[in-house]
């Protein structure tokens, strides 16, 4: 196996880094429409893992785009609760 088999290899198995993760967190939803639709940093981004096969990566970013659609429905709660 020569080194860019291994670098391959490690690239496939190598989680998302915290820095990559933030933009998932913190734009889990499109911001296309019907009448202009628009393909997003994120959407590309998940095509291209899913291309290259970065499965473990693929599945920390659905992660992060998960937490962040919670962390954006839970958010106002919390608001309206300190605010009452």
């Amino acid at each position: 196996m020569n080194q860019e088999e291994k670098n391959k290899r490690k690239r496939k198995i190598e989680p998302l880094s915290f820095k990559a993760k933030i933009p998932f967190f913190l734009f889990p939803f499109g911001f296309g429409s019907n009448l202009f639709p628009v393909k997003d940093f994120n959407d590309s981004e998940l095509e291209r893992f899913i291309k290259y096969g970065f499965e473990k990566k693929y599945n920390d970013a659905i992660k992060s785009k998960k937490m962040g659609i919670i962390f954006y429905f839970i958010l106002p709660i919390i608001l309206l609760l300190f605010n009452s």
